[in-house]
C-alpha cells in the first residue's frame, strides 16, 4: 500500500475500489480498524495546532488514512506527491450502503438525531442496524463516552460509522479501539446526512471544476463561510507543510 509522506498527515494512495475492500476486510480482522479522511479543514485545525495537535497524532496512528479533498490532491500534486484518486468519506460511507457490502453484518451508527436514522433504516432495511447517539459535549463526559463503548460492547458491530464531528469522533474512534475486538471504524462527518438526503452534494460537475466546497458553503452560509475563509488564510502554511 503506496503512502504518501507529508509533515501534517501520511495519506494512503488508493483507488476507491481498493478502499473498499480495505475497509471490508478490516470489518472481519482483530482489532478495531481506524479509518480517517482528511480535508483541507482537519489540515487547517493541524497547523493551528502545532506538534501538539492531538488529530494529527490519532491520523498517524489510524489504519487507514484517506484523502478527502480534491484541493489537497492539487497542492500534493505541485511538490510531485501524487494522489491517484480522491476518496472523500461520503462517497465511501455511500458506495458502503448502497452496494451492499454490508450485508450480514452489524452496523452501528454513533450520531445522528432518532428521524435520520429511522430514514436510514427505511433506506436499508437489508442491514443489522443499530444507533446511539450521544449528546454535543459527549466527547468530555467520562460517563457518556463509557454508555457508547458499552452499547458497542454489546453490539459487536462489524461496521462503526462515527458521525459526531472533528475531532469527537476520531477521539472516540481510539476509545472504542481500547475495547472492541474486531470491526472497523469509520468517521465520517456528516455523510450520513447526505446519504439520507437531509443534506445535498454538489452536481457531479461541480465536484469536478473542484467546487463542493463553494456548493456546501452556499448551502449553509451562517457555519461555512467564516470556517472556509479560515481555511483559505491557511492555504499558504498549509502548502508548505505538504
Amino acid at each position: 500500500m503506496e503512502i504518501i509522506n507529508t509533515s501534517l498527515v501520511n495519506l494512503h494512495n488508493l483507488t476507491m475500489i481498493s478502499a473498499i475492500d480495505t475497509v471490508k476486510n478490516y470489518s472481519e480482522s482483530a482489532g478495531l480498524d481506524i479509518v480517517v479522511t482528511p480535508n483541507i479543514d482537519h489540515l487547517a485545525r493541524i497547523v493551528t495546532e502545532g506538534k501538539s495537535s492531538e488529530l494529527k497524532a490519532i491520523y498517524s496512528r489510524a489504519s487507514l488514512c484517506l484523502c478527502d479533498s480534491r484541493i489537497l490532491q492539487k497542492l500534493l500534486k505541485r511538490k510531485n506527491k501524487i494522489i491517484d484518486e480522491v476518496i472523500p468519506g461520503s462517497t465511501l460511507t455511500q458506495l458502503l450502503f448502497d452496494e451492499k457490502h454490508m450485508l450480514d453484518k452489524k452496523v452501528l451508527v454513533v450520531g445522528g438525531e432518532q428521524h435520520v436514522f429511522d430514514i436510514l433504516v427505511k433506506k436499508h432495511p437489508e442491514l443489522n442496524l443499530h444507533h446511539i447517539n450521544p449528546s454535543m459535549g459527549f466527547i468530555n463526559n467520562a460517563n457518556e463516552v463509557d454508555k457508547v463503548i458499552e452499547y458497542a460492547e454489546q453490539i459487536q458491530p462489524n461496521f462503526i460509522f462515527l458521525a459526531v464531528g472533528s475531532p469527537r469522533q476520531e477521539i472516540l474512534a481510539e476509545k472504542l479501539q481500547l475495547s472492541l475486538k474486531k470491526g472497523v471504524a469509520l468517521c465520517i462527518g456528516a455523510s450520513i446526512l447526505f446519504l439520507v438526503g437531509e443534506e445535498k452534494r454538489a452536481p457531479e460537475w461541480i465536484q469536478s471544476c473542484h467546487l463542493e466546497w463553494c456548493y456546501r458553503m452556499l448551502q449553509n452560509p451562517k457555519v461555512l463561510v467564516k470556517r472556509y475563509f479560515g481555511n483559505f488564510l491557511k492555504l499558504q502554511r498549509i502548502y508548505k507543510a505538504l
